[in-house]
């Protein structure tokens, strides 16, 4: 099992990139960052896009490869899948027409170069060799987290997050969790802010893993503010877990 991140900030700064990761090279989970990290071929190759939430930091990059594929000639549909409520935001917000061209309706309605599929939380969906299920997580807006499971091995994607409990429930019952991708976005000074947000700390991060009835799963964080990168991994380091780990950008990660 081969995660690529392709980005993983909470922020985009020089030599700071938002939020994508690439699995098994055709599924993108968020699309903050793939079209300037990935070739032509390698965008070609993308078949479905999970989007955790509509923010522009998880989303921007579906226009910009929506424009690559169709004019490199693509025929078949690229699948972005969500709710029906996050569905509808990039529909209504971003692929409208106004902001961006609505590839929906191009070439023609009937086919597409994308095509929208709603995913019911807590319910399992076949998507490429995984089968994904979409569960809700606390976010200033509609926010999903994926559990994601293939061949006996299960991974969580969690979008962004404040402290939540459906998906530790859901995650702790999986056999085969191996990895955890889970936001820490701003240091314990910024604790207020970060409640007011959504935003997981240091602080809360420990009280969520504590919800975890799984001790094996490696934790993956993500989705810092730049600003911020050195006080939240002092705070990391003083919780002195060995599984958590940060993740940077560019990083290929083997389950």
């Amino acid at each position: 099992m081969k995660i690529r991140v392709l980005g993983c900030h909470g922020s985009q700064l020089l030599h700071h990139r938002t939020t994508s990761f690439l699995l098994d090279q055709n599924i993108l989970v968020d699309a903050g960052t793939v079209t300037p990290v990935l070739t032509l071929p390698q965008q070609m190759r993308i078949d479905y896009i999970l989007v955790t939430h509509a923010h522009l930091d998880h989303v921007r990059d579906i226009m910009f490869l929506a424009d690559n594929l169709y004019y490199a000639g693509r025929k078949k549909p690229l699948v972005v899948l969500s709710s029906r409520g996050i569905i509808d935001s990039i529909h209504r917000h971003l692929l409208n027409n106004v902001i961006w061209p609505d590839f929906t309706r191009i070439p023609d309605r009937r086919a597409p170069l994308i095509r929208f599929e709603a995913l019911s939380p807590g319910r399992k969906k076949t998507v490429g060799s995984w089968q994904v299920r979409a569960l809700r997580v606390h976010h200033t807006v509609e926010t999903l987290g994926f559990l994601m499971e293939s061949k006996g091995k299960a991974v969580l994607f969690l979008g962004d997050t404040g402290p939540t409990e459906d998906v530790w429930k859901a995650a702790g019952a999986v056999a085969g969790l191996k990895a955890v991708f889970v936001e820490t976005s701003l240091p314990g000074a910024m604790q207020p802010i970060a409640d007011k947000t959504g935003h997981l700390t240091p602080a809360t991060l420990a009280a969520e893993l504590r919800k975890l009835k799984n001790g094996q799963a490696k934790i993956y964080l993500y989705h810092m503010k730049p600003q911020y990168a050195r006080a939240i991994r002092r705070e990391i380091g003083a919780l002195a877990d060995e599984k958590i780990a940060i993740i940077e950008d560019g990083q290929v990660i083997r389950i």
